[in-house]
């Protein structure tokens, strides 16, 4: 075979799901991971033993101002490696230290973030109407009773100025409380008998019915497929929005990428970022502190596929926007003879959907966080629970409260007698009574 015989030296370090490190009670290392199997395959079939070096700097390979590399990309450009596993995202900078393989995966770097909670808002009833509309229909009934009152004032006069002075007026007055009625769905009685009346009641039952169906069908789409608030979904979003602190890796690509920029956006993200080695070593510290994570798109279905095979529960979303897409590949030496072999067995694996369907295992839990937060799981609805309907039941206490009230005054003093036994406080109330 083709390398059979040889030794080589393989440089890696941490990086879920590609690279796993597991530590035996000796000092022993033992590797699993996507490209930990990919590399195995490949040695088997060009029959060679290898030797893995970690960097100590635990860096992937960030240029210096110098021209040489830290980390794993370091290794391979100081001919201390004869291969990198990674994979690599390839970029210019790092061509120019290392050759790399054939792509074996395409990736996006982007934003996970801690999935927002639900948040109890007493205004919820309110909130399927804007407050315009709260406002012009409050101003609308002001304006109808008014307008009421003038009518009934105009009735009254026109019907004493032609009746009989025998005759008991027959005035069908416009009521104020129809328009209470109407928008609660009460009945109205007594109906109204004159025309004037009749086209004032008509007009708010046309009105009431179209409010209240606007309102109701909204009410229940909110309630029942919560929307939640998304404060986080691109670079500029983190940073308006500045109440989720975020991490980068140590010696990425995209760490290196921010460092290059000398104004702008990435500048600013880099400049409050929290530089850790690995994602998914620091992942239940970053979750406890609700860390954002600029990482691979991989990176993320995994964290959440981990999540969700564990608790059942969803704790990060991934933003909608992402920041940048970069091929991802093996790192050699410049001028290795390793390359051309190593490409071979890479396009076997990658045509034949190997590499894909062993992503798509390590991810396969991740489907169930990958909605928009509030929509987690397969349902699409949620049932409705007591802090969606607390504005309802704090208005309900409210009214019963001042309802009641008014009972115990009225019926404390009813037709000029005590009902109740709180004589001191109505005793003035009291009608004289002759002796």
């Amino acid at each position: 075979m083709a390398l059979s015989g040889r030794h080589l030296r393989l440089a890696s370090d941490f990086w879920s799901p590609w690279v796993n490190f597991q530590y035996g009670n000796n000092g022993s290392l033992s590797m699993s991971g996507i490209a930990v199997d990919i590399f195995a395959t490949i040695a088997r079939q060009l029959n060679f033993t290898y030797v893995v070096k970690v960097p100590q700097d635990g860096e992937w390979g960030r240029g210096l101002p110098n021209g040489s590399f830290t980390g794993l990309i370091g290794l391979c450009q100081r001919n201390e490696a004869d291969v990198a596993l990674g994979p690599f995202a390839m970029s210019w900078d790092r061509y120019q230290a290392v050759d790399f393989s054939t792509t074996i995966h395409f990736d996006q770097y982007g934003i996970l973030v801690p999935r927002p909670k639900r948040e109890v808002d007493l205004s919820g009833v309110t909130k399927p109407l804007s407050w315009q509309v709260w406002a012009a229909l409050a101003v609308t009934i002001c304006i109808s009773i008014a307008v009421g009152l003038l009518m009934n004032a105009f009735i009254k006069y026109t019907s004493n100025a032609k009746r009989n002075p025998d005759e008991q007026p027959a005035v069908d007055e416009i009521q104020s409380s129809w328009i209470t009625k109407v928008m609660l769905t009460e009945t109205v009685v007594p109906e109204p008998l004159a025309a004037p009346g009749r086209v004032y009641l008509l007009s708010w039952l046309f009105a009431g019915f179209i409010i209240q169906a606007a309102y109701s069908g909204v009410l229940i789409s909110l309630l029942t497929v919560p929307k939640m608030n998304i404060p986080v979904n691109s670079l500029q979003d983190l940073l308006s929005h500045g109440k989720i602190p975020w991490l980068i890796e140590l010696g990425s690509h995209i760490h290196h990428t921010f460092m290059k920029a000398e104004s702008g956006l990435y500048k600013k993200i880099l400049k409050d970022a929290v530089i850790i080695k690995a994602f998914g070593a620091e992942r239940e510290w970053a979750r406890e502190q609700r860390f954002a994570a600029i990482i691979p798109i991989t990176s993320m279905k995994k964290a959440l596929s981990d999540d969700y095979s564990k608790t059942s529960s969803c704790f990060y979303y991934i933003a909608r926007e992402p920041i940048v897409g970069v091929p991802f590949a093996l790192a050699f030496p410049k001028g290795s003879d390793l390359v051309q072999h190593f490409n071979k067995w890479l396009d076997a694996q990658k045509e034949s959907g190997i590499i894909d369907h062993s992503i798509i295992g390590e991810t396969a839990n991740a489907t169930a966080c990958l909605a928009n937060p509030g929509k987690e799981g397969t349902k699409g609805y949620m049932p409705f629970s007591v802090m969606d309907l607390s504005g309802i039941f704090l208005i309900f206490v409210v009214d019963s409260r001042i309802s009641f009230s008014g009972m115990i005054l009225t019926s404390q003093y009813r037709d000029g007698k005590l009902s109740f036994s709180n004589h001191k406080i109505l005793h003035s109330l009291q009608p004289h009574q002759a002796k």
